[in-house]
């Protein structure tokens, strides 16, 4: 897969070498555009996780809320004497959940083009996820984008690990798309269609996201958490068409992980597939996609006491907290189905997501189970004018933490291990 990307890259520099000068008419010039999405939303969760998730009793969370997801794209290109495209886009994320962290530039890329594909260089979705097929939602609001999914209505508890959590140890997303880089700098090329079949691979030195600089030297990737190799390749297959009335869309994606860390004697072989769906006829889609994500593992522990499940290889030698070395598989599979019908200015959908997964605290399986999430989504839109669109959604999500019913833990402990609640939202979806 590396060798792949660096002979793309490496064709387009030789390209832009060979092909006579490369002057273009102008200069690139952006180009604004976007989205501004607003909900009112509506949300009530299990009374007895409010009082006992560490909040002390009588602590409760908000009924009504207001959240929003806006973005603002500045993109634009050129096209050289060669034949060749060169362009940029940055997206702004511009407020709407007030936590601080998304309000920052997303993707920022720079990207060339010509009859051999597409080159793309910066923070951007690897390229399995940009091909990626996965359930149909009317509004927009379903999976990690969406209000209820994204975590932003229903409180997922703290132990309860979701899909993509493994290589970033960053708060669990809900989808069956690979995002677990996080938009991590990489090289992606995305090969010409070819009787409606996309191809695309990308290469990410450093899988965990703005930590390059971490460890204070080029190669040596990390945060701080003894990562002294963190490097991913994958590649992805989109396949769009229509037979008559009839539309076809499929995907299929592959991502490896190696991580090495000196610090604790870890060996990781991390892998993640996805593969996705859609039939539409008459106004009808019927679609949806599974994420599998296997972690074999060699793991330096933090105690001598053996981890639930592994089986020991070996010793630490470094680092005075570092014992006995287990060796154990970590996975987890999600998957979501949905169906979507659309006419005119009206289109509703109904969707379901579920994902289980081995949850891992302090080197520990727990209980010999999995963290769950199962959510289901309706989900409503109806067309204004250009750009104009009403939206609503309604939903009931569940989050498990394998340790709810652990034996010996108490009744007020287990009520802080799983959260339910039902979300209703309206808004309003503006493009520009």
């Amino acid at each position: 897969m590396k060798k792949i990307l660096f002979a793309s890259t490496a064709l387009v520099a030789a390209g832009m070498m060979t092909a006579g000068a490369a002057s273009a008419a102008e200069k690139i010039k952006l180009n604004m555009s976007g989205f501004s999405k607003w909900w009112v939303v509506g949300a009530w969760q299990d009374q007895d996780f409010q009082e006992q998730a560490g909040l002390g009793a009588g602590s409760y969370r908000q009924n009504l809320d207001v959240k929003g997801f806006n973005l603002i794209t500045f993109d634009g290109s050129t096209a050289l004497d060669n034949g060749l495209k060169v362009g940029v886009r940055f997206d702004l994320v511009a407020g709407g959940h007030s936590d601080n962290v998304t309000d920052v530039i997303d993707n920022s890329y720079a990207w060339v083009e010509g009859g051999f594909g597409k080159v793309l260089a910066g923070m951007h979705n690897n390229g399995t996820a940009l091909l990626h097929v996965q359930a149909p939602d009317a509004a927009g609001n379903f999976t990690s984008g969406g209000v209820m999914l994204g975590n932003w209505a229903i409180t997922r508890p703290g132990g309860v690990m979701g899909m993509n959590q493994r290589v970033g140890y960053t708060t669990s997303s809900n989808t069956t798309q690979i995002i677990s880089d996080d938009k991590a700098e990489k090289l992606t090329y995305v090969a010409p269609s070819f009787y409606g079949l996309t191809l695309g691979a990308s290469y990410i030195p450093n899988a965990v996201r703005n930590s390059a600089t971490a460890a204070g030297s080029l190669g040596q990737h990390g945060r701080g958490n003894g990562n002294d190799r963190l490097e991913a390749w994958g590649g992805g297959a989109l396949y769009s068409n229509t037979f008559g009335p009839v539309g076809v869309k499929a995907s299929a994606g592959y991502v490896w992980v190696d991580l090495k860390a000196v610090a604790n004697k870890a060996e990781n072989a991390f892998t993640q597939q996805a593969y996705g769906a859609q039939l539409s006829y008459a106004g009808f889609t019927l679609g949806g996609s599974v994420q599998r994500a296997s972690d074999d593992r060699r793991n330096g522990g933090n105690s001598s006491a053996a981890l639930s499940g592994a089986s020991q290889v070996g010793n630490a030698t470094s680092g005075n907290t570092k014992a006995n070395v287990y060796e154990l598989d970590f996975g987890g599979t999600a998957y979501d189905v949905g169906l979507q019908y659309a006419s005119g200015p009206y289109a509703v959908s109904f969707a379901y997501f579920h994902s289980s997964v081995i949850g891992i605290t302090n080197n520990t399986i727990r209980n010999n189970k999995d963290d769950t999430i199962d959510a289901y989504q309706a989900s409503g839109k109806y067309n204004l004018g250009p750009g104009v669109d009403v939206l609503a959604s309604i939903g009931y999500i569940e989050y498990k933490d394998q340790r709810d019913g652990l034996a010996g833990v108490t009744a007020n402990q287990n009520k802080a291990y799983s959260n339910s609640g039902w979300t209703a939202m309206t808004g309003l979806s503006l493009s520009f």
